[in-house]
């Protein structure tokens, strides 16, 4: 996972992460955002042994991205083991209650961000874009994962906005319908 995670530098790390999933045998699919849900993706195995990932690009933006893609692939990597095993992921809603959300969202942060980094990292107390690039730049991932951290750890979220990537994912896909 974290070797999916560098490839968020690249401006085209999302098509570049379902090609390499893809070699993996695992299957993403980006489809619009369903209306009047709260769906960011899911996680399911359509046969033996192969998981599909549904991201639906609710937020687009360059941090949410990715760590829904994460997250669906701990579900894939710790959780999906029979067909009948599906996770649908509204990434709002605390995952307080539910162990397997819970799991998930530590294991796609520690693919994202390791803690031990996180904890020594001036990011987790200077709330400035030189902060968060400096992490990135460390970990070799893309700024906006940061900054996305930075916002859950601060619940600050209008904190470093402009470096979370704002509409800078759907362009990728064109063949989605976006409307």
């Amino acid at each position: 996972m974290q070797e999916v995670a560098r490839l968020s530098k690249s401006d085209t790390g999302p098509l570049d992460a379902r090609k390499l999933l893809r070699e993996y045998g695992i299957q993403v699919i980006v489809e619009r955002h369903l209306p009047h849900t709260y769906l960011d993706g899911a996680a399911i195995m359509v046969d033996k042994l192969k998981p599909v990932i549904g991201l639906t690009l609710r937020y687009d933006r360059i941090d949410s991205f990715w760590f829904t893609l994460m997250h669906e692939l701990a579900h894939v990597a710790l959780h999906l083991e029979n067909e009948d095993d599906i996770y649908y992921d509204d990434l709002d809603v605390d995952a307080e209650d539910d162990p397997r959300e819970r799991e998930a969202n530590q294991f796609a942060g520690e693919a994202l961000i390791p803690f031990d980094i996180w904890e020594k990292s001036v990011a987790r107390h200077l709330r400035s874009p030189q902060a968060a690039e400096l992490l990135a730049n460390q970990i070799g991932i893309h700024p906006a994962i940061v900054a996305g951290r930075m916002q859950h750890e601060f619940k600050a979220y209008q904190l470093l906005r402009n470096l979370v990537g704002n509409r800078q994912v759907r362009r990728l896909f064109p063949e989605v319908n976006w409307r």
